[in-house]
């Protein structure tokens, strides 16, 4: 009988934890793994529940909704499941505490980001220690939260460092027409002989599109023929950081657009002049996973796990993160490059992601600590 293995997010919203979340229900092998993926938030899907895996939205009308509690106490029942791995803080949370009733599958949390999230955010960090020393094992896709965990005394042996896993279509993938790309970006109100800039990601203060703008903004003091124009595609849930940063680029009338999470984000990278990512805070951002993995140049800040997948100058280009003057610097390098340069740059990356982070790769690591877990009892 295959076993019974819950993954628990709170939403399949666009954002990198919910896709991978969804990358490792697709790779699970049917024959030895019954997954179950479960969410509660109301937020509109953007993740498709791939074929084969069963689906179920646990109703959820506020933090004190009895029903919401006892749904999740059938979830992570041995009855139910045979073990959980709840993805995100407050679904670990939720989790780890629905678990102390005797009767549960035991719980894998998992750790989506850095550790200056926890600087900044205190409580979150408490909360990650309290359910990382609750749960069977933790899970992070960046070391260096590994390593705060463990400094916060959090037993090593529940710490498991697992990257991101590559989407599975880039590795097969053929390369979009020109004509794809130009009507692509048409689509999104660009010019097809202009290729952007491009960042993704939700608006937030973490991933820094305001720094960003404002690195733009010193790169086009500096070249008099101007510079791309700056697409971000992202979740727009904060609107008022959306207000604010189209309202500083209308004011310094820097082309950006602003649009919503892009469905063909690999046509959208080959399209770009490059990818860039300003984050102060990441784990294992997919996005520059994506780009390296297509061969778009990527233009990136030294968070999390992004120097592991980045060697400056080889395969992309790197500067300190929460630095407008590196960050502007750095995208200097990339519009300095020449198309034969950036190619080569391109084409070193997207062999190395192919070899380090194929899907098979990464649910292989993450099947082999169930099992783990499972074999403890």
């Amino acid at each position: 009988m295959p076993t019974r293995l819950t993954l628990l997010i709170d939403s399949l919203a666009a954002g990198g934890a919910q896709t991978q979340i969804v990358r490792l229900a697709a790779g699970l092998d049917p024959a030895d793994w019954s997954v179950r993926l479960a969410w509660y938030n109301q937020t509109a899907q953007f993740q498709a529940v791939p074929p084969g895996v069963a689906a179920v939205q646990l109703p959820r009308r506020g933090r004190l909704d009895p029903q919401f509690a006892r749904a999740l106490r059938r979830l992570v029942s041995r009855t139910e499941t045979d073990l959980v791995h709840a993805w995100l803080p407050s679904p670990s949370l939720y989790a780890t505490l629905a678990a102390r009733i005797p009767g549960s599958a035991p719980v894998v949390t998992a750790v989506r980001c850095s550790p200056s999230l926890f600087d900044n955010q205190p409580m979150q960090g408490r909360l990650t220690v309290l359910t990382s020393r609750l749960a069977a094992a933790t899970t992070s896709n960046s070391q260096a939260s590994i390593d705060w965990l463990q400094a916060h005394h959090v037993p090593r042996r529940k710490l498991h460092f697992i990257g991101n896993a590559l989407d599975p279509a880039i590795v097969t993938r053929t390369p979009s027409t020109v004509d794809a790309r130009a009507a692509l970006l048409a689509s999104l109100g660009l010019d097809p002989a202009r290729p952007p800039i491009v960042a993704l990601g939700r608006f937030d203060a973490f991933k820094n599109q305001d720094g960003l703008v404002r690195a733009l903004l010193q790169v086009r003091a500096r070249r008099p023929e101007g510079v791309p124009p700056l697409l971000l595609a992202g979740f727009l849930e904060d609107q008022l950081r959306v207000a604010q940063v189209r309202k500083m680029a209308e004011d310094a009338r820097l082309e950006v657009h602003i649009v919503p999470p892009v469905t063909d984000v690999a046509t959208l990278l080959e399209a770009a002049r490059f990818s860039v990512l300003a984050s102060r805070s990441e784990g294992t951002p997919n996005v520059v996973l994506e780009a390296l993995g297509l061969g778009t140049l990527a233009v990136a800040t030294r968070v999390g796990e992004v120097p592991s997948l980045v060697e400056d100058g080889q395969t992309g280009i790197l500067c300190q993160p929460d630095d407008g003057d590196a960050l502007a610097a750095a995208l200097d390098r990339a519009l300095d490059l020449p198309a034969h340069g950036q190619a080569e740059i391109a084409q070193r990356a997207r062999a190395d992601m192919l070899a380090r982070f194929s899907q098979a790769a990464v649910v292989g690591q993450y099947a082999a600590l169930y099992r783990a877990i499972l074999a403890r009892g």
